[in-house]
């Protein structure tokens, strides 16, 4: 009897954890593109109301970088679920927010494209929609059946995850590339199978008889090694540019190089930004960025900001008018927006 109490009792654990690998082993599957280098997915709206005629030279352009937390709001990642209305909500104070700030180009960031924790709403169309723009490239950066996070109760998981970058224009959009990063080496094997895949998109807009390029970074957040090579990887693909119409900008999760201090924060006191992220980017040829020395210019957390994660640089082609951070209430995402308005040189 005993004999055969163990047996069952075995073949029930068996069971058990055949069930967990087989469950972890879908869940971390779904993933459509892996490929490093792919093209991302292109919107152009023809006769959009609020679009810019891509044959007449811009003389001025206003450029924000916004990582919008896929529109659950400053509190952060641990206070969902969150309802339709909540996301719809954000969305729209978001679409808001860039039609006040004057913008006509913006590179975002955790933008969810039909993910469950927003109830599957394609976020970069609904903007491109609410704004009434004329281009948009989304590229997928985090793809996964099943997102067991947070990870207690279950009731708070992600579940089906789609989400990733995008720009939107008020120009029809050319060409878009994703330019996909390595995950972490110091990451366990099991989280990198549920991690995403940071990325740098390369967009192509033509203004004018002319191509503007623009750099869409979301950098490695927790492990300084990744977040180094990726700057670096940046780095080549705008040096091997090297057009005088370049805009580089995101969210590098990374510190001005004169930030004191450098870690500590309240809000994440286990990240140390203890490294030159930011002085390799900005050491590029005739890169120009925005801001850097203004110790007022903090973007994170939004409610209330500590540090600065969020850039914008720029080359000669794009003269450098006025920006600033947009700090505002009500804020609409855990970051903060920046902002800059550029004069747009004549051809040479």
């Amino acid at each position: 009897m005993l004999i055969r109490t163990l047996k069952g009792l075995g073949l029930a654990v068996g069971l058990v954890v055949l069930a967990a690998v087989l469950f972890i082993w879908w869940a971390s599957g779904g993933q459509t593109d892996t490929a490093p280098v792919s093209d991302a997915h292109v919107t152009n709206v023809s006769g959009a109301p609020h679009g810019a005629d891509p044959a007449t030279p811009p003389i001025a352009l206003t450029a924000m970088s916004f990582n919008i937390g896929y529109g659950r709001g400053p509190a952060g990642d641990y206070s969902g679920p969150w309802t339709r209305e909540h996301i719809v909500r954000h969305l729209d104070g978001i679409a808001t927010q860039i039609t006040e700030s004057g913008a006509d180009l913006v590179a975002m960031q955790e933008v969810d494209l039909e993910s469950a924790r927003s109830h599957d709403i394609d976020q970069g169309r609904y903007l491109l929609d609410r704004l009434g723009w004329a281009g948009l490239s989304c590229s997928v950066t985090w793809e996964n059946n099943y997102v067991p996070f947070p990870y207690w109760p279950p009731s708070r998981h992600y579940g089906r995850m789609k989400s990733g970058q995008c720009v939107l224009s008020r120009w029809p959009i050319a060409s878009a590339t994703r330019y996909r990063m390595d995950k972490p080496e110091n990451n366990p094997f099991w989280r990198n199978w549920f991690y995403l895949d940071r990325a740098i998109d390369h967009v192509v807009i033509p203004i004018g008889g002319r191509q503007l390029h623009v750099f869409n970074v979301h950098l490695e957040a927790f492990d300084a090694p990744a977040r180094l090579v990726q700057a670096d990887r940046l780095v080549a693909l705008v040096e091997a540019e090297g057009s005088p119409l370049t805009l580089v900008l995101g969210d590098f999760n990374a510190l001005p190089p004169k930030a004191s201090p450098r870690s500590g924060f309240p809000d994440e006191p286990e990240i140390d930004y203890a490294d030159d992220t930011i002085a390799r980017v900005a050491a590029v040829s005739g890169l120009h960025e925005v801001l850097l020395d203004d110790p007022a210019a903090l973007t994170h957390p939004a409610d209330p900001p500590n540090r600065r994660l969020d850039y914008i640089f720029h080359r000669d082609g794009l003269r450098l008018e006025r920006s600033s951070v947009l700090s505002e209430a009500p804020v609409w995402s855990d970051h903060l927006p920046v902002v800059a308005r550029f004069t747009v040189s004549a051809p040479r």
